[in-house]
């Protein structure tokens, strides 16, 4: 096991500093990108046939479990999806005129990403509560020149909220780390300091207390970073100023590792903290979360912004899901999770290539896109019925069963409340996803310009959410591994 995880964590560093060399043209770039990241997949794979989910590794500094092990196939699975499309993306921007065509330009963004990548899977193999805090940071510090990568105006603003607002955001999560490490020290002594591993098996003793301070810093200060209101303002700009592959990664990869940080601190806070306090902490902000995207989504006019806070409905949904705490909620919640990571990263690659096609971002001028461009038409529309949770897609699986869990489990209040606001989220997103898709379009697009490469890894990430969402009870090694990660979880 050691062997491969020392392979995830070396290849993307490496690729990192052979593309800022600028010892390669763009075509060879490009092939050490897909290279690379082709390698990490296989060698997950390879991780992934030899692990046992009853038994998690362990040892100095690293720990896998199935919890881990599934946010990491849902980031690698990006990551690959992420470096074989880049070709054509990158290549379209340099024909729109967003990039220059510079050697040094192209292996910056392949350096970033590769790094990017990076910091989410040292998120996710580490063992130590403060290192994961270190590593979170770490991602926002790379996410944060992707996303001034193209160097507008707007770009630079957006990469500013999103430092201010993230940085206050993971200092509220550090203040709420060192008083679990104060409650670790009141009641454990100084061994093994905020090792994951050692405070799970005695969580028991720690200070009700303090457990309920830590509590609260922890899930603002992560909440934060996936974008949970009511910090979220950074999540719209910069999903929206960022380059379409990033804010694919941000919204389905570096969403996915907040929420697993959140749930390891939680893990360890719930036997102390008490289930009822952090139930209706966690159901208050998964309300406030989609009830303050539903007005910005009936009425948003750019394309990528209405993703933005389409991606804070789901995270509230999984909020919500985590709230239940029950078997069934947060096996709904890894199952969305993975849903909504795919489904979230083809629908920013589409809406990326419209801007290229239409030249605006505005979608009231963007019409006819089903005779005009009919490629990007049908995985726009597959998309958006995708992120609707509309069967077969698996976010209709995901989203029935954190629904059910609700009343299931007596919160009334919030499920009924939860419907209502996702009616309206519907609303919106189907009104203005059938104007762009309907009608006679009101300026010549440039056609259809999805590659060869993009159209198979677009339709295989929405084709895995159809097989997860309908058969994961049908596939034993699946199942085994999500129902391993919700014993991890909920024991």
């Amino acid at each position: 096991m050691l062997q491969y995880i020392l392979i995830l964590l070396c290849l993307p560093p490496l690729c990192a500093v052979l593309a800022l060399t600028g010892r390669f043209d763009n075509n060879l770039l490009h092939w050490l990108h897909r290279l690379t990241a082709t390698a990490v997949g296989v060698c997950l794979v390879l991780l992934a046939a030899k692990f046992d989910a009853a038994v998690p590794y362990v040892d100095d500094y690293f720990y896998v479990d199935a919890l881990s092990l599934w946010v990491l196939i849902i980031i690698t699975t990006l990551y690959v999806a992420a470096s074989w499309t880049a070709r054509s993306y990158l290549t379209r921007e340099e024909r729109c005129g967003v990039l220059k065509g510079e050697q040094l330009q192209t292996g910056r963004y392949f350096a970033l990403m590769q790094l990017f990548c990076w910091t989410m899977f040292i998120v996710l193999l580490v063992k130590n509560l403060g290192l994961m805090w270190v590593a979170i940071e770490a991602t926002t510090l790379i996410s944060a020149l992707l996303i001034s990568f193209k160097f507008t105006r707007a770009a630079l603003e957006a990469t500013w909220k999103y430092i201010m607002v993230c940085t206050v955001g993971i200092c509220l999560a550090l203040l709420g780390t060192l008083v679990l490490y104060y409650a670790q020290i009141a009641a454990l002594g100084t061994n093994n300091p905020l090792s994951w591993v050692f405070l799970h098996q005695h969580a028991d003793a720690l200070d009700p207390a303090l457990t309920k301070l830590a509590l609260l810093f922890l899930v603002i200060g992560y909440g934060t970073k996936a974008g949970m209101a009511p910090m979220h303002t950074w999540l719209p700009d910069a999903y929206a100023e960022a380059p379409s592959l990033t804010s694919g990664m941000l919204s389905g990869a570096l969403c996915s590792c907040a929420i697993y940080v959140l749930l390891r601190n939680l893990v360890i806070l719930l036997p102390t903290a008490g289930s009822a306090m952090m139930s209706s902490m966690l159901m208050f902000f998964a309300v406030l979360t989609v009830a303050v995207a539903v007005p910005f989504v009936v009425v948003q006019r750019d394309v990528k912004r209405i993703l933005a806070y389409s991606s804070m409905e789901n995270i509230g949904i999984m909020v919500a899901g985590i709230g239940v705490f029950s078997a069934l909620s947060i096996k709904a919640v890894m199952l969305h999770m993975y849903s909504h990571a795919m489904i979230k990263f083809v629908l920013f690659y589409i809406a990326g290539t419209i801007i290229q096609e239409y030249q605006t971002r505005n979608m009231m001028r963007i019409h006819g896109m089903i005779k005009d461009v009919p490629h990007t038409a049908a995985f726009w529309l597959t998309g958006m019925l995708g992120i609707l949770g509309l069967p077969p897609m698996g976010l209709f699986f995901s989203k029935f069963y954190i629904m059910s869990a609700l009343f299931k489990e007596g919160h009334w209040l919030a499920g009924s409340l939860l419907i209502v606001l996702l009616a309206g989220v519907l609303i919106g997103i189907l009104y203005h996803g059938m104007r762009m898709l309907c009608g006679e379009a009101q300026r010549q697009p440039l056609g259809d310009l999805l590659g060869a490469v993009d159209v198979p890894v677009l339709a295989l990430l929405l084709i895995f959410t159809c097989i997860v969402g309908v058969g994961f009870e049908n596939l034993p090694w699946l199942n085994n591994l999500l129902n391993h990660a919700v014993h991890v979880i909920g024991g």
